[in-house]
């Protein structure tokens, strides 16, 4: 319970600092990703993010061409750090429920391109993700 306190108090603390820092980069926008798993046997994937400003926050939103899935979730950027919690939207009977199933830290460069790392939070996944600035 004290670790899960810990990384609430951090990304309050990540968030706060981003509302702050006018310095930030903006990550707002459409992205053109690309991605592969660290495993022999994953397979490379390729679509669509779309970045957009959510009060503190950004709304992400990624489509997977290869799968036909779409992915949604909330990030935070501090600096040129942009992390992500993605994952998919489970519709009830009353509401929708938000399942995050992946964590992605990415690095943003002098040309605005986003190249981080994911991992799955309910297995050993793991893999390498780029996000480039549609022109």
């Amino acid at each position: 319970m004290r670790a899960g306190l810990t990384f609430v108090c951090a990304m309050a603390a990540a968030g706060a600092a981003m509302a702050q820092d006018s310095a930030a980069p903006n990550y707002a926008g459409e992205y053109v990703m690309a991605g592969k798993g660290f495993g022999e046997a994953d397979s490379a994937y390729a679509g669509t993010c779309s970045i957009t400003p959510a009060k503190d926050a950004y709304a992400v939103s990624c489509f997977n061409q290869d799968t036909r899935h779409t992915y949604v979730g909330k990030g935070l950027g501090v600096g040129d750090a942009f992390s992500v919690f993605i994952g998919d939207v489970l519709k009830g009977d009353h509401r929708e429920i938000f399942a995050g199933e992946y964590l992605v830290i990415y690095k943003r460069n002098e040309a605005g391109v986003l190249t981080g790392v994911w991992t799955h939070a309910e297995s050993a996944a793991a893999g390498a993700e780029t996000l480039t600035p549609k022109k």
